[in-house]
């Protein structure tokens, strides 16, 4: 294509610069939205690295319009609102660096802003006094102040205050800009809390698109996850008192997700015949905190929970989940340590990691199919 439009675009009269732009933009025209959808737009190296190659304002205001008129003609119901908010805060903060300098987008910058912004929303609230909004201003690290949204922030400082150490506090609300319903927890951090509480959801038959995980600095854990119905739409407002206790059962382990699952992850016949490869790429260029693990296969119930589980049971912690779906084949991305709180730098280990990982969806589909 981008050779083709290299011929092509002085027949049609641009000049050798506009020229240039339009093969640039065909030869990169999935950029952006692989940028959106699989990676983590609160890491501020993805940012960097997205205006690296992007390089002018003029570019990535084309290359937004491009990707845009792209998605929305797939087909019908391909563009939501979730897509829309990805690509929105993608081109506002690479316009800022692009502006700035790369410079200005640095975590330390946005912890304070996160942090001065939930101080003004608990400061208006008679509830809280002045020790209280100072203890929850320091009990997050970084990433937590650098990923979430005010309101997100505001929602865990509810759930955490005078949270017991066996209790387990859930909010579940609709998330308009993710076109999906939010499922806040906060509860006593263990290992594995993040597959744990994907199996919840999964035996709910909720379907993760995005998530995020954090412990806090007093070993909490604070995990968010935007789920949508079978449908792909946001659970109706009528239903969710009946999925918070699904997901509360679950959670105090009168259900075993696992068990359960077995007869809930069957794919239906129609859709038995699509098949994808499976791919796994372990990163750790992208990040400059995480090792990324990416895992592009065949969508099913069930895979998420199979997947963290996979990488729970080999002593990995996940800090946060991109999950990008593309019909029938899904592409969810991992930011990852291992139990020392480092990078996954060990090339056998990774290689060990990989082949769990690929275990795990071959028997889960194999249970699918069956």
């Amino acid at each position: 294509g981008a050779k083709i439009a290299r011929k092509v675009a002085p027949r049609l009269g641009l000049n050798q610069e506009d020229s240039e732009t339009v093969e640039w933009l065909v030869r990169h025209h999935l950029l952006m939205s692989d940028v959106a959808q699989k990676r983590d737009l609160s890491d501020p190296r993805t940012i960097r690295d997205f205006a690296k190659r992007v390089k002018s304002r003029k570019r990535l205001d084309l290359l937004t319009v491009l990707t845009v008129c792209d998605i929305r003609g797939v087909g019908p119901n391909v563009w939501n609102n979730w897509k829309a908010t990805l690509l929105r805060k993608l081109h506002s903060e690479t316009a800022m660096a692009l502006e700035h300098g790369l410079e200005a987008v640095n975590r330390e910058q946005r912890t304070d802003e996160a942090k001065r912004a939930l101080r003004e929303v608990l400061e208006a609230d008679d509830g809280w006094d002045k020790a209280q909004i100072r203890a929850e201003l320091g009990r997050h690290y970084p990433p937590y102040w650098q990923a979430l949204a005010t309101v997100n922030h505001e929602i865990f400082a509810r759930l955490l205050r005078d949270l017991g150490d066996d209790e387990i506090r859930i909010d579940l609300h609709p998330d308009d800009d993710h076109d999906a319903t939010r499922v806040s927890f906060a509860l006593a951090d263990h290992p594995g809390i993040f597959s744990r509480l994907s199996g919840a959801l999964a035996l709910v038959g909720a379907n993760v698109v995005d998530a995020r995980t954090y412990t806090s600095k007093d070993g909490y854990a604070t995990a968010v996850f935007w789920v949508q119905d079978a449908e792909g739409h946001p659970y109706e407002a009528s239903k969710l008192t009946r999925l918070r206790g699904m997901i509360e059962k679950t959670l105090k382990g009168e259900v075993v997700a696992r068990e359960a699952l077995k007869d809930r992850d069957k794919l239906k016949k129609r859709e038995r015949e699509f098949k994808f490869p499976t791919h796994i790429t372990i990163d750790n260029e992208g990040s400059d905190i995480y090792t990324i693990i990416e895992v592009d296969t065949r969508d099913r119930p069930g895979l998420l929970y199979d997947l963290t589980r996979a990488l729970a049971s080999n002593n990995i912690s996940i800090s946060s989940a991109v999950i990008a779906t593309y019909g029938a084949q899904v592409v969810d991305s991992f930011y990852v340590k291992d139990m020392f709180g480092l990078k996954l730098h060990s090339k056998p280990r990774q290689e060990a990691l990989e082949k769990k990982l690929m275990d795990a969806i071959a028997s889960g589909a194999k249970r699918a199919g069956n």
